[in-house]
This record gives C-alpha cells, sequence and structure tokens, in this order.
C-alpha cells in the first residue's frame, strides 16, 4: 500500500486491487481492449459530432443518450476514485461540515464554499502533522452545499462531546441506555456553521458512505467542477490488470474460499458488459 501503482495490459478481463487488509477482485464478461476502446470511443465521438451537424433535429435523442452514457462513465470514474482514496487510507473520524445561512457564506454558491473549505483545511495542516483527508460535497435538495470528509491525523484538532450518539444515521441525546453508542462530537476549529464528527469504525462502511454523495444531480449543480478533495498525502491501493480463460477464472473464484466477504454482479447494458466484484480478505485467504 501507498504509491498506488497500476500495472497495465493491453486487453485484459480482470483487475486486482490490492488494499492491504483485502482484495478486490473485479471480473469483466467483455474483455477490455484499451487500444480498441480508445479507437471505438474516437469514431462514436466523431460520428455523433457528424451526426449533429448534418441532422441535429433526428440526432436529438441519440445525441442525449451519449451525453447521459457519457456523463454516467464520469460519475462511475468519481465514485471510484473516492472509494479507492477511501479505503487504501486508515481514518480516525466521519465529519460533516454545515454552514450557516446568516449572509456570510454563499451556501448556494458553491465556489464560495469550497473557498471557505480550503481555507480551513490549510489552517487545520498548519496545526497537525501529516494531517489526511477526503471531503465530498453533497447538494440539498434546494440547492445548498455542505461538505462530508473523513480525516486523519488530527491531533491538533478540537473536539469537544455533543452530549449525543450515533445510532445507525441519526442523532440522539445521550443516554444511560444508549451510551455505548459513538459519541457525536463538534469540532470547535470549524467557525463557518455547524460540525460533527464520530469515530471510524470500519473503513469499509466509510469508503461506501462518503461514496453515496457522488450523485448525478450533485454533478448537474455543479458542473465540471472538482467533485471531491483529497489532501496530497493519501494513500493508493496497487492494481493489477490480467487475462485469464474460464477454466482459470473459475478456478480463482473457488480458492476464495471462506475468504469471500463480499460479491455482486453489475450489469452495464449500453456497454455490453457485465462485471463482478468479489472481495476476499487477506488474511484468510
Amino acid at each position: 500500500m501507498g504509491n498506488g501503482k497500476v500495472y497495465k495490459m493491453a486487453r485484459y478481463n480482470l483487475k486486482r486491487v490490492d488494499y492491504g487488509e483485502f482484495v478486490q477482485y473485479r471480473i469483466y464478461d467483455r474483455p477490455i481492449c484499451k487500444n480498441e476502446e480508445q479507437k471505438e470511443n474516437k469514431e462514436q465521438k466523431q460520428e455523433v459530432e457528424k451526426n449533429d451537424k448534418t441532422d441535429k433535429k433526428d440526432n436529438k435523442d441519440t445525441g442525449q443518450t451519449n451525453n447521459n452514457r457519457s456523463e454516467q462513465v464520469s460519475i462511475n470514474r468519481s465514485i471510484q476514485t473516492v472509494y479507492k482514496y477511501a479505503q487504501a487510507n486508515t481514518w480516525q473520524y466521519f465529519v460533516t461540515l454545515t454552514f450557516k445561512r446568516d449572509g456570510k457564506v454563499n451556501v448556494y454558491d458553491y465556489a464560495d464554499c469550497v473557498k471557505k473549505l480550503t481555507v480551513w483545511l490549510n489552517n487545520q495542516r498548519k496545526k497537525c502533522t501529516d494531517f489526511k483527508y477526503l471531503f465530498v460535497p453533497e447538494m440539498h435538495k434546494d440547492g445548498a452545499f455542505h461538505f462530508h470528509g473523513l480525516i486523519a491525523n488530527c491531533d491538533g484538532l478540537t473536539f469537544s462531546d455533543s452530549g449525543r450518539v450515533a445510532i445507525g444515521n441519526k442523532a440522539y441525546k445521550r443516554t444511560q441506555e444508549n451510551q455505548y453508542f459513538p459519541t457525536i462530537y463538534n469540532m470547535e476549529n470549524w467557525k463557518y456553521g455547524w460540525s460533527t464528527a464520530t469515530a471510524v469504525v470500519s473503513s469499509c462502511k466509510s469508503a461506501s458512505y462518503i461514496c453515496k454523495y457522488i450523485t448525478k444531480d450533485l454533478i448537474q449543480g455543479i458542473g465540471k467542477r472538482r467533485r471531491f478533495y483529497p489532501s496530497n498525502n493519501l494513500d493508493l491501493p496497487e492494481e493489477s490488470e490480467h487475462f485469464f480463460d474460464m477454466d482459470s477464472l473459475d478456478a480463482l473464484i473457488e480458492s476464495f474460499g471462506d475468504a469471500l466477504d463480499f460479491s455482486k454482479t453489475q450489469d452495464i447494458p449500453e456497454a455490453h458488459q457485465r462485471i463482478r466484484y468479489y472481495t476476499v480478505m487477506q488474511n484468510e485467504q
């Protein structure tokens, strides 16, 4: 773990991503051929542009379909990158930072919200040695923005007990009955509004949770601006690409045995693709 090396092949149907504690295997029913894929994408783009110039009206639906596909591919790429950062690092707290609607910050102006977040992050880096962070925005239904993040190496920050505990995704006042649930802290260093911080118990759950905020509505709301904010000192997993025949793939899956922790299948009809995901624990493999 660390430098995020990627060992690439021109053609592959298996990608192995090593996160340290576990390995994720991605098996593609349709092999990925990079040269062909790049050529096909270029030809498709040229054809769409040609059709658009020839007859915009007749190709309106086709153009929209290609735009939707391109948008979804972009969203998936962002989610995968955030997931890699989140899984490859050890975190201390999951935090939420919101802004007061007092006019000092325009909560509907993404650029203004990012500016305030950036100022705050830069200040914390001066206080905390090797401060690590990964933040993603969330957009309210009314268009206002706030941020969720994972942080580590944050001993220079000041946390205060809010008197509440986290049970699932909700906050409750601490009582004798629920006092053993995770404590919700406030971050005294955050002066732009309200904040919460809870200790990270499961990096896997935290990674999945933070990725869910990267949505189509968010992408449409912020346009081509940045969708996540990682510190420069984050680790990345080591990746490798392979081509296995079907018998070898079946044998690999069978070898997972009890170390198999999670699996799912994703169908991508527009790409004529099916991807099978397997999460395998390292110490049990």
